[in-house]
C-alpha cells in the first residue's frame, strides 16, 4: 500500500491510497488492513506543492509506521 499526499492551490492537504495502481480516499481502516496483509507502506507520492519540512515529515511518518509493524507481530 502507498499513500498518496496531494496540496491544492489553497494548500489543503488531501490523501489517499493507491493499491492496484488506483487511488482510494484515505481510510484508517483500510490503512491498517492493508498493514496487515503487506506488513509494510510503500515510499509516498508526495506531491510538488510540499515544503522540505512537511516531506521530511511525511517520510519520517512513513519509516516510523513501518519500524512499528513488526513489533505489532511479535507481540501477538
Amino acid at each position: 500500500m502507498k499513500l498518496v499526499f496531494k496540496k491544492n492551490k489553497d494548500h489543503q492537504i488531501s490523501v489517499f491510497h493507491e493499491v492496484d495502481g488506483k487511488q482510494h480516499e484515505f481510510s484508517y481502516v483500510d490503512m491498517i488492513k492493508a498493514l496487515i496483509n503487506s506488513k509494510k507502506l510503500d515510499k509516498p507520492d508526495i506531491s510538488e506543492d510540499f515544503t522540505d519540512a512537511e516531506i521530511k515529515s511525511i517520510k519520517s511518518m512513513v519509516t516510523l509506521i513501518n519500524k512499528e509493524i513488526p513489533e505489532i507481530k511479535k507481540s501477538d
